[in-house]
């Protein structure tokens, strides 16, 4: 079993699920080991922790945050607060739909996006990605429950920009993920 399979994949579903659902685009959102150069605002799919239900199987707990940084406001007349609290707001839209009972529909959502991945579109820039992606084509996500607590803040710094403090708001979830049998 590769053992940072199933944290790579949920982040990489959950990636692509905001980005099919319009709620983020590449330039703005990361998953955790992503190199790229960071410009505020950005959101980051980081997974903190697998628990695999049976040893050398990749099926068990993720859990994971969606990161999202910013500016500090400072003296804000309010619009930079409200653009901020929209930015979180995407995310959340995306992973809370609920039927009241459980997020079961969110959860087949990043199935599907996870496997999308794993699909050529024909074009060489799929193939290349569809390639890159190939260990998605049997990822599950068989169910997903709200953290707890939901909503935390991280650690406000710098961001590796010199005099440029900013904030965090994290939405935190476990996921259980899982890999069907080619």
């Amino acid at each position: 079993m590769a053992f940072i399979g199933p944290s790579s994949k949920l982040e990489r579903a959950v990636k692509a699920l905001l980005v099919l659902q319009g709620k983020a685009d590449e330039g703005n959102t990361f998953i955790s080991n992503d190199g790229r150069q960071r410009g505020f605002p950005n959101r980051t799919i980081l997974a903190t922790g697998f628990s695999p239900t049976v040893p050398h199987r990749p099926d068990g707990r993720v859990y994971f945050g969606v990161q999202h940084h910013f500016r500090s406001p400072g003296s804000d007349d309010g619009t930079a607060r409200a653009a901020m609290d929209a930015f979180v707001g995407a995310s959340a839209d995306t992973l809370m739909v609920s039927d009241g009972n459980s997020l079961q529909a969110v959860a087949d959502a990043i199935t599907s996006a996870g496997r999308w991945l794993a699909q050529t579109d024909g074009t060489p820039e799929g193939d290349a990605i569809a390639k890159q992606n190939a260990d998605m084509a049997g990822f599950r996500c068989d169910w997903i429950k709200l953290g707890d607590p939901f909503l935390t803040r991280g650690k406000t710094d710098d961001g590796g920009v010199e005099g440029a403090a900013h904030w965090v708001e994290i939405l935190n979830f476990t996921a259980f993920v899982s890999q069907a049998e080619n």
